[in-house]
């Protein structure tokens, strides 16, 4: 079994690192680092500036797979007006001003660099005087690569000077500069590796925001399970005894009216089995608070609700999978000998049938227990629970990908646990199988 389990656990990682790249990739069709800095910011107007100084704080300023040098020292947003630009103790080596106006049809932008005594500026096929005419028209993106040369090898400054001719559009400069990476820091100085491969490792880091993940995972840990636990067992207990009451009495009205009873449930959105739980027993009844959480004993009154509003929902899909395990086990030679020996029928159901009804229940139920740790995004959303369902949903309403990179990786990581807890438990049931 030792050996089996080893490799179920061998051939998830392929799985958790194609997961996360997927994760990664689909998050960052969508939403660029631009995106998530604005999001963030919350400003009507907020300035290239502020945007640069928000992703590198965070890491963003990476390129998404492979680095090949070039990283971004400053930028300055141009509107109109002479603006100016210094820079202290920068090395010798190549860099690049790249010029971005995109909604320009006129203008031009003249740019001066200079830099102190020691050091020159040496732009290709140009004089060394460090000045350029730059036509903004037609939407311009153009990049003027330059070097700084020093006499003394040490750090020197740059000064950067825009001016913009009368009713130039906005334009948005940047200044980038070459650095020395070795092939291996070439993808290690990534976003995908310091934001995505570090989760192998259990390493969830900070959120966009500042929070320690792992800390925040661990804290809501047990709100979260104050409301999937006990959903799970009563639900279980509730589903499997229903389906056999109504396998008990196949063919008769009770069992027609409990499948029609069902359907119906199942067809109810579980928003309204929340809002009609918070109307009739929190606002009308009060026999429990609205929404809201405490610590403690005192967590019971709060989750009362909830675990209620789970149960209930989940009777009708339930009780028809139970249900037609039930039926399909009955119809079988062995409950005929067991009816045949005078055994009572409660007997040859709830002892017979069931065990023999394990495998695909066990299917079904062990692989969710894992889950118990994600939390209900609906119900936590909904009753203000500080569990991991909330915690999730606030991230992908925020756009805070380190946050829901980290759920995507634990919930694989815990589904895959899931599945093999699942193989195991067949050999408790099952003599015939083995894990070998």
């Amino acid at each position: 079994m030792t050996a089996y389990v080893i490799r179920r656990a061998l051939y998830a990682i392929p799985i958790v690192i194609g997961v996360n790249l997927i994760t990664f990739i689909l998050f960052f069709f969508v939403n660029t680092p631009d995106d998530m800095a604005r999001a963030h910011l919350g400003a009507k107007r907020v300035t290239e500036e502020q945007i640069s100084r928000w992703k590198r704080e965070r890491g963003y300023l990476y390129p998404y797979f492979y680095n090949d040098g070039w990283s971004e020292t400053a930028v300055r947003q141009v509107n109109g007006a002479d603006v100016s630009l210094r820079l202290k103790a920068l090395p010798a080596g190549a860099y690049r001003l790249r010029i971005e106006a995109p909604e320009a049809d006129k203008g031009r932008l003249a740019v001066e660099m200079s830099t102190d005594e020691t050091a020159r500026l040496v732009l290709p096929d140009r004089s060394d005087r460090g000045r350029l005419q730059i036509d903004l028209a037609d939407r311009t993106r153009r990049t003027f690569p330059f070097r700084l040369e020093s006499t003394d090898g040490t750090l020197h400054p740059i000064r950067l000077s825009f001016r913009p001719s009368k009713g130039a559009p906005m334009a948005v400069v940047r200044l980038d500069f070459k650095e020395d990476l070795s092939p291996a820091e070439r993808f290690t100085e990534t976003i995908f590796w310091k934001k995505s491969v570090q989760l192998l490792l259990f390493r969830f880091g900070t959120s966009d925001d500042g929070r320690n993940i792992g800390r925040e995972i661990r804290s809501r840990i047990t709100p979260s399970l104050a409301v999937t636990l006990p959903i799970f067992l009563i639900g279980l207990f509730v589903n499997i005894t229903v389906a056999g009451i109504l396998a008990f009495y196949r063919g008769t009205y009770l069992d027609f009216w409990g499948v029609v009873t069902c359907v119906v449930m199942m067809s109810v959105s579980i928003l309204f089995y929340v809002i009609g739980g918070q109307w009739l027993l929190g606002k009308t009844l009060r026999l429990v608070p609205v929404s809201g959480y405490d610590t403690g004993i005192h967590a019971i009154k709060f989750v009362l609700l909830p675990v209620l509003i789970g149960v209930v929902s989940g009777i009708g899909n339930g009780v028809r999978w139970y249900r037609t395990i039930y039926l399909e086990e009955m119809g079988k030679d062995y409950i005929r000998t067991a009816r045949a020996k005078g055994l009572p029928e409660s007997l040859v159901l709830y002892k017979h049938a069931l065990k023999n009804a394990m495998i695909p229940i066990l299917t079904g139920v062990v692989v969710t227990i894992p889950f118990l740790f994600i939390g209900s995004l609906v119900l936590e959303s909904f009753f203000a629970i500080p569990g991991m369902g909330s915690f999730t949903l606030e991230a992908i309403q925020r756009q805070d990908f380190a946050i829901v990179q980290a759920m995507v990786f634990l919930g694989s990581v815990l589904y895959i646990v899931g599945l093999i807890m699942t193989d195991i438990s067949y050999t408790l049931v099952d003599p015939r199988i083995r894990l070998e």
